[in-house]
C-alpha cells in the first residue's frame, strides 16, 4: 500500500516542492527543481540518489505526482536495482 505525505506546500494553488511516497516498503521523495535555464522537473530519489526524473506541470496536484511516481514505480519494478536511474 502506497501512502503519501506532503512535506512542503507553496502558497496558493501552486504545486508541491516535495512529496514522499512509501511503495513496498521503501521510501521515495519527489523533490521539484526550478532550474533558470529549464522547466521544472521532478526528481525522484531513494536515499538521496536519483532514480528518474519527469516534467513538472504547475497545475499538477500533490496527488497526481504521486500517481506519476507509482505508475512509474510499478512499471519499472522488474528492473534490475543497478539499472534504474539509468534512463
Amino acid at each position: 500500500m502506497a501512502t503519501l505525505l506532503v512535506d512542503e506546500l507553496l502558497q496558493g494553488a501552486e504545486m508541491a516542492d516535495r512529496v514522499t511516497v512509501f511503495w513496498q516498503g521503501k521510501e521515495y521523495d519527489a523533490v521539484r527543481s526550478r532550474g533558470a535555464q529549464t522547466s521544472p522537473v521532478w526528481q525522484v530519489l531513494r536515499d538521496g540518489a536519483p532514480v528518474t526524473t519527469f516534467a513538472a506541470d504547475p497545475s499538477e496536484s500533490a496527488g497526481a505526482v504521486k500517481e506519476k511516481i507509482l505508475g512509474w514505480l510499478q512499471g519499472n519494478e522488474s528492473r534490475p536495482a543497478l539499472d534504474v536511474g539509468r534512463q
